[in-house]
C-alpha cells in the first residue's frame, strides 16, 4: 500500500535511506539526521513525500520538495537545535564543512543553471519490495501530486553510473538537462515538464 510519508516513518524511512544510498553524504551524517531531516519533509508545505507499507513496515519511500531553499529554512527554523547537536559532532573533518556548505549552496547552484526549484530528492525501495513497480508509482505518484501543486517542471539528481535510476526517470518523461559534480561523483540532472506527462 502506498500512502503518504507521515512523521511517524521517518525512522525507518532514514535506515532504508541510509542502506540504500550509502555513498551518500545525506547518510553519511547519521541516522539521527536523516530521521529529524524526513520528519521535516512530512511536516514542510513546501514538501512531501510517499512510502510503501507492508504490515506496518517501510518497503520504500519518495521524498519531493517544491523549494529546497524553503525546505531548508524549516528545518533550520523547526529542528535547528537538534540539527545543530548531530552536525556538530561531524563538523571536526574540513570535508565535511565543505559538503555541508556545498548542499547549503546547491539550491542556488541550481538556479544559476535555470533549472526548476522543484525536485524528486530521493527514492530507496527495500530488496523485499523490488521488482514491483514501487519505483515508478511513487515517481507517478509524486509526479501527479506536482501537477496538483501546479509545479510545472520537477528535477532529480542521480549518479551518472546508476543505470536503474537513470533509465527510471527516463521511462517517466524525464530528459537529461545537465551533469554537474556532486560531492565527486559525476551526476545527471534530469528535468521533466509535469503537464506534458499523461499520468
Amino acid at each position: 500500500m502506498i500512502t503518504n510519508l507521515k512523521k511517524q516513518h521517518a525512522a525507518q524511512v532514514a535506515n532504508l535511506h541510509i542502506k540504500g544510498i550509502s555513498t551518500g553524504f545525506i547518510s553519511s551524517l547519521g541516522v539521527g539526521f536523516v530521521t529529524a531531516l524526513y520528519e521535516s519533509i512530512a511536516e514542510d508545505k513546501n514538501s512531501f513525500g510517499f512510502v510503501a507499507l507492508e504490515d506496518d513496515k517501510v518497503l520504500g519511500f519518495a521524498a519531493f520538495s517544491s523549494n529546497l531553499s524553503k525546505l531548508y529554512k524549516f528545518v533550520i527554523w523547526k529542528k535547528g537545535l537538534k540539527f545543530g547537536f548531530i552536525v556538530a559532532r561531524r563538523m571536526l573533518s574540513i570535508q565535511n564543512i565543505k559538503k555541508i556548505g556545498a548542499n547549503l549552496f546547491y539550491p542556488k547552484k541550481m538556479k544559476q543553471m535555470n533549472l526548476p526549484d522543484a525536485e524528486l530528492l530521493s527514492i530507496v525501495v527495500a530488496p523485499e519490495g523490488r521488482g514491483k513497480g514501487i519505483a515508478k508509482q511513487f515517481t507517478e505518484a509524486g509526479l501527479e501530486e506536482c501537477r496538483k501543486r501546479q509545479i510545472e517542471k520537477v528535477k532529480v539528481l542521480v549518479a551518472a553510473d546508476n543505470e536503474a535510476a537513470n533509465k527510471l526517470y527516463q521511462k517517466c518523461g524525464f530528459q537529461l538537462a545537465a551533469q554537474i559534480d556532486s560531492h565527486g561523483v559525476k551526476s545527471n540532472v534530469f528535468v521533466v515538464k509535469v503537464r506534458n506527462i499523461g499520468i
